[in-house]
């Protein structure tokens, strides 16, 4: 079984909440690209065509062809073209493009190199998914800053090492890098404190940081400061994301729910196959907070788990606190859905594949509210 052979395979079209006017303070665009992330798409927008105070609601990441809208105040161009990008005006807004109006996400996705047990797996496995629903886990996107396997950054935050939140973020390869960029990294790690030559290699987001180093090469703090703060709102949601995962494997072993495990790059995700009517009535109204100083819990029970898993990577609700301030940046508490029920399922009856020869593809289309991850849902459906 495979996904994401190709960037068409994946195809995510953004659901937003908003009317578009003739007029208005906001420019709404709607934005389509493969081989970017968003967030290398919005910094090309600011760099190379000037756009400011870009909005956006949801991340899309490069190996996928998405659909999805950001802002801007005021009048913009009609449209932009780039390769493998393009921006297109949609319309005016009475207010920017924010995560509060993401509605959701409709999925076309390609499913590959197919097997006929994993194909009758996966037919067998769709009538329970779309019935009982799946843990809402956050899957290895949300973790990337992570994916190295070296730890999170801030985690080091947490503990005011600096020089090794650093390492993790310019100089520590992971398998999941190009192998240009894992070339660039092993040779920033390897003249780590030869700010001159490092400068060099660096992407450009992170120059000023190199730049503050090279005049003060030991003020490992202050060039935390300089990473630009939407990364570090990722390094701050990573380690969150890891915590809500932990939380949840663990209330499911907690309820007794009959469980099977896909192991990921963070540890294992337990998945249920059916509900019983009393774990149902439990789960389906259930939030479970991302951690932060003052999380409101739904009861004990989720509390004192959230607090076990802090406490085994030595940490208290209360200590989620960097030792940098940065405006904007720190762990806010907020409520996830525990479990996501996907909508308007379709799936494609199997065909040969036309890129690995024996195998079979399908094509599975849904919605899944803001927040979810269809990778996640791929996940339960790998289960034999």
């Amino acid at each position: 079984m495979k996904i994401k052979c190709t960037p068409e395979d994946f195809q995510v079209f953004e659901q937003l909440r908003i009317r578009l006017k003739r007029a208005g303070p906001f420019s709404i665009y709607r934005l389509q690209k493969r081989f970017w992330n968003t967030l290398d798409v919005i910094r090309e927008l600011e760099q190379r065509h000037g756009l400011r105070r870009i909005g956006r609601a949801g991340l899309k990441d490069r190996y996928s062809v998405s659909t999805q809208y950001i802002s801007i105040p005021g009048r913009g161009p009609r449209s932009i073209r780039e390769k493998n990008y393009s921006l297109e005006f949609a319309g005016m807004a009475d207010e920017p493009v924010s995560r509060e109006l993401l509605l959701g996400n409709n999925f076309d996705i390609t499913i590959r190199a197919l097997t006929a047990d994993e194909t009758s797996a996966i037919e067998q496995a769709l009538p329970s998914v779309i019935r009982f629903g799946f843990p809402n886990y956050y899957d290895e996107q949300r973790l990337g800053s992570a994916r190295h396997g070296q730890g999170f950054i801030a985690r080091r935050l947490i503990d005011g090492h600096f020089n090794g939140a650093l390492k993790l973020y310019l100089a520590t390869p992971s398998p999941a890098d190009d192998p240009k960029t894992r070339r660039t990294k092993s040779l920033i790690s390897e003249n780590w404190g030869h700010w001159v030559e490092c400068v060099k290699l660096v992407r450009p987001e992170a120059r000023p940081v190199i730049q503050y180093l090279i005049r003060k090469p030991k003020d490992f703090k202050g060039a935390v400061g300089l990473i630009p703060r939407n990364l570090l709102e990722l390094f701050v949601g990573a380690y969150q994301a890891w915590v809500w995962n932990e939380t949840m494997s663990a209330t499911l072993r907690s309820l007794g729910v009959p469980t099977r495990t896909v192991e990921y790059s963070h540890g294992s995700l337990a998945f249920w196959n059916k509900l019983s009517p009393e774990h149902e009535a439990f789960l389906s109204p259930l939030a479970i907070p991302a951690v932060g100083p003052g999380a409101e819990f739904p009861g004990e029970r989720i509390a004192r788990i959230a607090a076990e898993v802090l406490s085994r990577d030595g940490l208290t609700l209360e200590g989620l606190k960097m030792k940098v301030r940065v405006h904007g940046v720190f762990f806010k508490a907020y409520q996830r859905r525990a479990r996501i029920v996907p909508e308007r399922v379709k799936v494609t009856k199997p065909v040969p594949d036309d890129i690995y020869p024996g195998r079979s593809m399908l094509t599975l289309s849904l919605f899944l509210p803001a927040g979810s991850y269809a990778t996640i849902l791929l996940k339960r459906l790998s289960l034999l």
